[in-house]
């Protein structure tokens, strides 16, 4: 595109990590709504930020004007199978009659338990929680992603993190994406932030609600109280229930059920929404964060210092949340304090700040604030 800047006079132009970021105003007499600035703005090759300032109409204006570096797609499709492989035989375990039950196999005369039976067929039941999960995970990322690259960023396709059943019961650590452009205003920060929990929080309902229907119902109740429990190997895992969960329970053919054990399928849904809820805590760098940041820093700063707390709180019920805020820490590098954004004075509108508080809602009914009730 020509730099014939039409209706408007640019007054600043900065270069960051290969986008142009160009600061303007409207010629006077020229508003917002008039065809020329629609036709200009139309063929403009990037995101574009207006609104009312002290001299008229601002404008923020920004695009690519260096080519991304090229991804190593081997690396995320290694990253992927071995994600799918660890999940399987994590979900395997959580399926009625144990597939791959143990056997102790003599090692320099010590006997270590294996597998006994790790063939394909074995590890297929495992697919109902692997496949669903996945799905999720890879969905919050990839809304991460898109609106990433809506704002002309510069954004990684989603790293998925494989983990042997010994070190996590899920087969995986989650999944990531690698920003590695600076965020330019809120607004941007608002729609990368908030895409990931919302896709995921709506992924996650209907995969849950199936689960349901392949679940089973007993009428005895567990020693914790739980509702529901997941299947592992010789055991039960009681989960807790947040409000949204609750009523999926309360409306499913199971309603009247004590005990629920859960289809590896609805395991999935769980922690689906779990994870969801994880990351919207209003806090740091968190997705939850970067809307509260989004809103106010004042209100993110109030929101890091409350969550902290009840974390600290309800760690006495559940000790996981210590461990969640020490992790909170260690990605704030010790602080609570969200990193700024290039241009703070962009304000959001209303519908972004909808969105913002909607994000809130969508915490309150996925959050589990007992996640593994002991009894």
């Amino acid at each position: 595109m020509p730099d014939d800047w039409g209706p408007f006079a640019p007054w600043r132009m900065v270069e960051l990590h290969g986008q142009q970021v160009v600061h303007a105003y409207l010629h006077p007499g020229v508003t917002a709504d008039d065809p020329q600035v629609s036709d200009w703005l139309a063929r403009w090759p990037g995101p574009r930020y207006l609104q009312d300032g002290p001299y008229g109409v601002e404008a923020t204006l920004v695009r690519r004007v260096a080519p991304r570096p090229r991804e190593r797609w081997w690396l995320h499709a290694v990253l992927l199978a071995l994600t799918l492989l660890t999940a399987t035989i994590a979900g395997a375990w959580m399926t009625p009659g144990n597939p791959l039950a143990m056997a102790n196999a003599s090692v320099a005369g010590q006997a270590i338990p294996v597998p006994a039976r790790f063939t394909p067929l074995a590890l297929a039941p495992g697919l109902w929680f692997s496949v669903p999960l996945l799905c999720i995970l890879g969905a919050h990322e990839l809304g991460h992603w898109a609106f990433a690259r809506r704002h002309a960023m510069d954004a990684s396709p989603p790293y998925f993190a494989p983990a042997p059943w010994v070190l996590s019961p899920l087969g995986t650590f989650g999944a990531f994406i690698r920003l590695r452009s600076p965020l330019i205003n809120r607004a941007a920060l608002l729609d990368v932030g908030a895409a990931g929990p919302v896709v995921s929080f709506v992924l996650s309902i209907p995969v849950y609600a199936a689960g349901l229907m392949f679940s089973q119902g007993f009428g005895e109740k567990t020693p914790s109280g739980a509702r529901v429990v997941a299947l592992y190997p010789d055991s039960h895992l009681p989960l807790g229930e947040s409000p949204l969960l609750w009523a999926l329970r309360a409306l499913s053919p199971l309603a009247d059920a004590q005990t629920i054990v859960l289809h590896p399928l609805a395991v999935a849904g769980w922690f689906g929404l779990f994870f969801t809820a994880l990351n919207l805590f209003p806090v740091s760098q968190l997705d939850g964060g970067h809307v509260a940041y989004a809103l106010s820093p004042r209100l993110h700063l109030a929101a890091s210092r409350v969550t902290v707390g009840v974390l600290l709180v309800l760690g006495a019920w559940y000790p996981g949340w210590w461990v969640w805020a020490a992790l909170v820490l260690l990605i704030g590098r010790g602080r609570l304090a969200h990193p700024p954004v290039w241009d703070a004075s962009f304000r959001l509108n209303g519908p972004r700040r909808a969105v913002a508080w909607a994000c809130f809602v969508l915490f309150v009914l996925a959050w589990v604030p007992v996640p593994v009730p002991l009894g």
